[in-house]
């Protein structure tokens, strides 16, 4: 268990490729420009991204090598600037995978932590729903442990015993509170029942 939570907290490409194919690892071969976070850049160039959908949680990456990374004014997008403000963003995030009823994973550009945003409140200053993760690379690790456990379950182990083990090493890792976990677990329970 250690082992496994060192690794998700810390992914690195091996790890990343051992959870979801090595196929599945997105490297990004150019980076926005506006992406100014120098950790951010160089996990996506370094180890990369798990470009990825996982039915069971409703969460879908997959697109992000096709499609690219989509960019977006954060004021904008959570409701921070005013109607008649046509001034230049400030700064810039970008979309790594919607889950659950459409929520976007948004990471900011300059600081470097994920937020949430729900498209629902975008018009009326409630698009902002939380911090997610600290980092792009705790994402990725999330994404990455919960595609082992998927892997585990697919494979016919006990619902009960690997949720369990699951929701032990969110709490261990400070990520339980999350609401991308707090949304995966909702789908989980649907498809395997309370635990």
């Amino acid at each position: 268990m250690t082992e496994l939570n060192n690794a998700a907290a810390h992914p690195t490409t091996p790890w990343l490729q051992s959870c979801v194919g090595a196929a599945a690892l997105w490297r990004p071969t150019e980076l926005p420009e506006r992406l100014e976070h120098a950790a951010s850049r160089t996990f996506l160039e370094t180890v990369g991204y798990p470009a990825i959908a996982l039915s069971a949680i409703r969460f879908d990456a997959s697109e992000l090598p096709v499609k690219g990374l989509w960019e977006e004014d954060p004021d904008e997008l959570f409701g921070r600037r005013v109607p008649d403000d046509d001034s230049a963003p400030a700064k810039y995030c970008y979309g790594f995978g919607v889950y659950g009823n459409d929520y976007t994973l948004m990471l900011d550009g300059e600081l470097g932590v994920v937020d949430i945003y729900d498209p629902s409140g975008w018009d009326h200053g409630e698009g902002y729903q939380g911090r997610a993760f600290d980092s792009l690379a705790e994402l990725a690790g999330s994404v990455g442990l919960m595609a082992r456990h998927l892997t585990r379950l697919d494979a016919g182990e006990d619902p009960e015993a690997v949720l369990s083990a699951l929701r032990a090493s969110l709490i261990t890792l400070g990520w339980a509170g999350s609401g991308f976990w707090i949304s995966a677990f909702e789908h989980l329970e649907e498809e395997y029942g309370e635990f």
